[in-house]
């Protein structure tokens, strides 16, 4: 089972408890409780709550991981309690949310003003100040409300996308160790298929020698090689189960759960149709984080405004250069891995031959497990390929979306170091 943590309803504001009630908050005052705002989904979500509800099982699919990473990865559970409750931070609400409560916000502050005036002969100066302290800080709050609604605020947009450029680089991450689990899991069972069979070479190496047709040393080389076997094949799911684990952990099982992990779907052929690179080349230059970044610095940490020009040129250089190879790289393995998917069916059905034969009693242990492992050679040779494609897809999508890494990007941080 997941190592489940009740999930925090992000976006839930509380500005003041207990209904009806006054209450002291530091560096407030004294607050009513009518400032509330209900729950929404995290802000950067692709599923609503019942989607990411049904997560909560024990399978883990390739298509979920966005959804596991928002909902169990513990360093984005981190990023997303400062983003929600740190003080200054971004609301992550919407716009007519941002709104609303700036509205119940001013209505609260109105109805504080009237309670000062209409209390103003029966409570001390103190505490009429303390009401006038908290309709000022009401009013303030509704206006950093309207203005971060309008577009007014700077510091919520720049959280908002700080959090989702660590979602995206979370599950880029992700994505890759569920591909390499499934090439682990391959290698594994063809260690174990080898071990087999140098298990029988061995048995019948011995019965060889008691016949007086090998030598010792013929047995003691079976030995050896399966001794090599037994080695590889615990090294192989040794990796395996570690792999396994650091992947589970980071989508939110305990470190001794065992999850059904099921095959990364055959990559979508028809998505690579789709690419246009001479659009999608100005898409990436658009989306480009690192461009957008040096862009929005100042010339001055820049080295100044022509050093600024020349390296926001060179990020699109390079961003051009990069995206035109990883379209080449998608049509190489696209055309690899078609090639693969043409053999593989053709070693799956002399692997139904040999199926039927073994049914027969046609053919020798030693034959069907050599069938086998051929069999397994090339079925962990498709899935390299078909796996290798669904990456390099994947690396052309994420770089038209800006996720691209620059190497000009450190140059010019570099630069723009020295000159502060």
């Amino acid at each position: 089972m997941k190592d489940i943590r009740p999930w925090k309803k992000t976006g839930l504001l509380v500005f003041a408890a207990a209904l009806g009630g006054i209450i002291s908050v530091p560096g407030t005052g004294l607050l009513t409780a009518r400032a509330t705002v209900a729950v929404q989904a995290s802000p950067v979500t692709e599923y609503d709550e019942a989607a990411l509800a049904s997560f909560a099982d024990d399978t883990l699919e390739y298509w979920e991981i966005p959804g596991l990473v928002e909902r169990y990865n513990s360093a984005y559970q981190k990023q997303l309690d400062q983003f929600y409750y740190n003080p200054g931070s971004s609301t992550g609400l919407t716009k007519d949310q941002l709104l609303s409560v700036a509205e119940t916000l001013r209505q609260e502050a109105e109805t504080l003003a009237d309670t000062a005036e209409d209390e103003k002969d029966s409570i001390t100066k103190q505490e009429y100040e303390e009401y006038r302290n908290n309709v000022r800080i009401l009013r303030a709050r509704a206006k950093d409300l309207e203005d971060a609604a309008k577009g007014r605020s700077a510091s919520g947009a720049s959280a908002l996308r700080a959090l989702r450029i660590s979602k995206n680089n979370t599950v880029k991450t992700v994505n890759a160790m569920m591909r390499d689990h499934e090439i682990l899991e391959l290698k594994t069972k063809a260690a174990e298929k080898s071990l087999e069979m140098a298990e029988l070479t061995y048995e019948a190496s011995k019965r060889q020698m008691e016949l007086g047709l090998y030598s010792a040393e013929n047995v003691l080389a079976a030995e050896e090689a399966l001794n090599f076997a037994r080695a590889a094949a615990s090294s192989a799911e040794n990796e395996e189960k570690d792999q396994k684990q650091t992947l589970i952990r980071m989508l939110g099982w305990r470190y001794d759960a065992d999850p059904v992990i099921q095959k990364v779907p055959e990559p979508d052929l028809a998505r690579i149709a789709s690419y246009d690179p001479a659009a999608d080349i100005s898409k990436a230059i658009e989306n480009n984080v690192t461009l957008y970044d040096t862009r929005m610095a100042s010339s001055s940490s820049q080295g100044g405004a022509v050093a600024k020009a020349r390296t926001i040129k060179d990020q699109e250089n390079e961003v051009r250069t990069s995206l035109d190879l990883l379209y080449k790289d998608v049509l190489q393995k696209q055309a690899a891995y078609e090639a693969a998917k043409t053999k593989f069916a053709a070693d799956g059905a002399d692997k139904a031959a040999a199926d039927r034969k073994n049914a027969l009693g046609m053919m020798s242990r030693q034959e069907y497990l050599t069938a086998e492992s051929a069999y397994l050679a090339a079925e962990a040779e498709f899935t390299e390929a078909s796996l290798a494609l669904t990456g390099a897809m994947e690396e052309y999508e994420w770089a038209v979306k800006g996720m691209m890494e620059l190497a000009s990007g450190a140059q010019s941080q570099d630069q723009g170091q020295g000159a502060m």
